[in-house]
């Protein structure tokens, strides 16, 4: 049975939304390759789990109760939504009139309806964050359960941040159902980095949204590593909303045994003279199931625009299986725009010449896979966490080679 206790109209409106539409299944077109039927069947605890106290200076949310541990830099302020929107009467107007594309989300309106701990990261105008935030996403139940979550991050003009999240399952927890909503706001003249590590167990379902509004001369490198869980769903939505905008899109899968990823994009071109670069690359490893649904919008103001996408996958064995849908809706004439995607196995020729050299089979599998994953996490600029990346697909691939 749902939480009962609501406190807002909003929160009432949305769960009767998802009452009439429940979890999505595989008759709904978005959700095709990826359903998540069986969720309706299951006596879930709804109820937000305790928060355990740490002592380490980062930002954390524990089974959806979101803190910030440690000494804030100088201007950040980390707030409650309600006191944020008071503080800025003039973005609440703003807020309200936001449009995300949420066709077939049923799950959004599930968060907004029980979500209880909803938190700002605030960057003030100006200001340059020198040291990355890191984000622990942490989940640790004691019995099956449903886990809402929600956080804004809000640049002001000329603010400059980078957010490193790293989303794990703590040992010993039970099943849960994991269902994260992120909208980031980042203004005139402001920077984001933002690496997503997502590295949780087999028994975990994890459905990240995250929508990120753009205005101008604003630029956004995202990183998305998808590395562990038993169904890992990533909805990322791109606004962008003023001119010279830049959006750059990394992402990277690897799916192994009895695991599905599912990569759905959308970047939203409103505005002239902007551009969006978006890479994906997969590597599937036993039965594994990848998905990758990017769609690029190009509305009839946003002239001059450029826009890209490439997903490159490949099959590290014979029973996995990938599904791939590049869309392009351009309603504008002068653009510069492309998309594509490919699928295939390593190359035997490349293999050959490996083995010829005396290197083992399982040990060249790697080196190609390495090689064909590299181009994304060579991207990161945050070298700690590029070397964390590597170690994790290096140990990944080799594990499920040997078996």
């Amino acid at each position: 049975m749902l939480y009962t206790e609501l406190t807002s109209s909003v929160q009432k409106e949305a769960l009767e939304r998802f009452k009439a539409k429940g979890f999505p299944t595989n008759k709904w077109e978005e959700w095709k390759y990826a359903s998540l039927k069986s969720w309706n069947e299951k006596d879930l605890d709804w109820t937000p789990a305790p928060l355990n106290e740490t002592s380490s200076a980062s930002l954390q949310t524990q089974n959806g109760n979101t803190s910030f541990h440690g000494a804030l830099p100088a201007g950040v302020e980390f707030i409650s939504f309600d006191a944020f929107l008071a503080a800025n009467p003039t973005i609440a107007a703003t807020w309200e009139q936001r449009l995300p594309i949420l066709d077939q989300n049923s799950l959004y309106d599930l968060n907004t309806a029980l979500v209880v701990n909803t938190q700002v990261l605030w960057v003030k105008a100006g200001v340059s964050v020198d040291q990355a935030i890191t984000h622990d996403y942490i989940l640790s139940v004691a019995k099956a359960s449903a886990v809402q979550s929600r956080l804004i991050v809000y640049l002001e003009a000329d603010a400059s941040l980078t957010l490193i999240e790293r989303a794990f399952t703590k040992a010993g927890s039970a099943e849960v159902l994991s269902n994260f909503v992120q909208e980031i706001y980042v203004s005139e003249k402001a920077n984001l980095t933002y690496v997503k590590e997502q590295d949780l167990a087999q028994n975990t379902t994890h459905i990240d949204h995250t929508f990120i509004t753009q205005l101008s001369n604003s630029q956004v490198d995202l990183f998305t590593f998808s590395l562990n869980a038993a169904y890992l769903r990533n909805n990322l939505h791109f606004y962008s909303d003023g001119e010279k905008v830049v959006s750059n899109l990394n992402g990277l899968y690897v799916p192994g045994e009895d695991q599905l990823m599912d990569s759905h994009t959308v970047v939203d071109h409103r505005k002239p003279n902007s551009e969006s670069h978006e890479l994906y690359k997969g590597v599937l490893l036993g039965n594994a199931t990848g998905v990758f649904n990017g769609k690029i919008f190009v509305r009839p103001d946003a002239q001059k625009t450029n826009a890209f996408q490439s997903c490159k996958n490949v099959l590290a064995s014979t029973r996995a299986t990938m599904n791939t849908k590049p869309q392009l809706e351009i309603w504008a004439d002068d653009v510069k725009c492309s998309h594509g995607t490919t699928t295939g196995q390593l190359n035997e020729e490349a293999l050959f010449y490996l083995r010829s050299r005396g290197i083992s089979l399982a040990n060249a599998r790697t080196l190609l896979l390495l090689a064909f994953v590299q181009e994304v996490i060579d991207r990161v600029t945050h070298e700690e966490t590029k070397l964390r990346l590597t170690d994790k697909i290096i140990t990944k691939i080799q594990t499920s080679l040997a078996i």
